[in-house]
């Protein structure tokens, strides 16, 4: 198997740890089962998602600075943000709106793949 077949697998477990561990935050009554979801399943994601796409990039020579990459950089980190702040919140319907939206985005753009000159790949 070749290499970045491996990083895919890698990275789609990045983003099940992600959401799984979003999921969980929600899901969970206590506060410090909603903290261990969020800092021991969704961060651990997060960093493997990236860290696994970051390698990607370069074993597949995709430019980091396309508009799609950084774009799901930015919209998952700020999905991230959302979710380590309604660890210590009410949990709303516009706490899960604020990580689920960004997520969303972020597949549409690995999906489309925009790019700055505005053409798809």
């Amino acid at each position: 198997m070749a290499f970045h077949h491996v990083l895919h697998v890698l990275k789609f477990f990045g983003v099940m740890l992600f959401a799984g561990g979003s999921v969980a935050s929600f899901v969970a009554r206590d506060s410090v089962d909603r903290r261990l979801a969020v800092h021991a399943l969704a961060s651990p994601g997060l960093l493997l998602t990236w860290a696994a796409g970051y390698a990607l990039s370069l074993t597949l020579g995709v430019g980091l600075r396309e508009l799609w990459t950084l774009g799901g950089l930015v919209l998952s980190f700020v999905a991230h943000l959302a979710l380590l702040r309604s660890v210590n919140h009410v949990r709303s319907a516009f706490a899960i709106g604020s990580v689920t939206l960004p997520l969303f985005a972020v597949l549409l753009l690995m999906v489309f793949r925009p790019t700055w000159a505005g053409t798809l790949q």
